[in-house]
């Protein structure tokens, strides 16, 4: 008797999750611009990575010299278009600035800041990661390359 009430426990339990259907909306859903710039200008944002487009870390020493200097610095998008680049070891003081917008999907950011610019597509954004990708335009190893530049919220 015993047996039989755990099989159909058992049963019933297994029939109630294969039963359930994932919202295939709800996992990715469509980005919009007030949720992509409420998620951009949240935080400040920090390099903590640049990885080939597979996921790879990349060593910083690969990198050319530019590439490199992203990870001194604190990326800040604001509300009203504005992009600055913060030296934190000077109190946050602004080293570089220009303007960045959404693109049309809300699938990528147009920024245009002295000696970066360009159309960066989202490869992920949420409140603890933002991932942008750059095609075929950093220097690893010497040669260009596409990367993902992979950024954490400054806390």
């Amino acid at each position: 008797m015993n047996s039989f009430r755990i099989m159909l426990i058992t049963s019933l339990f297994l029939c109630v999750l294969t039963s359930c259907k994932k919202d295939d909306n709800s996992a990715n859903p469509t980005p919009t611009e007030a949720t992509q710039t409420d998620l951009l200008v949240a935080n400040s944002w920090h390099t903590t990575s640049i990885t080939t487009t597979d996921g790879q870390e990349i060593n910083k020493s690969r990198l050319d010299l530019f590439s490199q200097s992203l990870f001194t610095l604190n990326m800040q998008f604001r509300n009203n278009g504005r992009v600055n680049a913060l030296d934190p070891l000077q109190a946050n003081s602004v080293i570089n600035g220009g303007t960045w917008k959404l693109a049309a999907d809300n699938k990528s950011i147009d920024v245009d800041v002295t000696g970066f610019q360009g159309n960066f597509p989202i490869v992920q954004l949420t409140k603890s990661r933002l991932i942008l990708r750059q095609d075929n335009k950093a220097s690893v190893d010497g040669k260009k390359t596409d990367i993902y530049m992979v950024f954490d919220p400054v806390l």
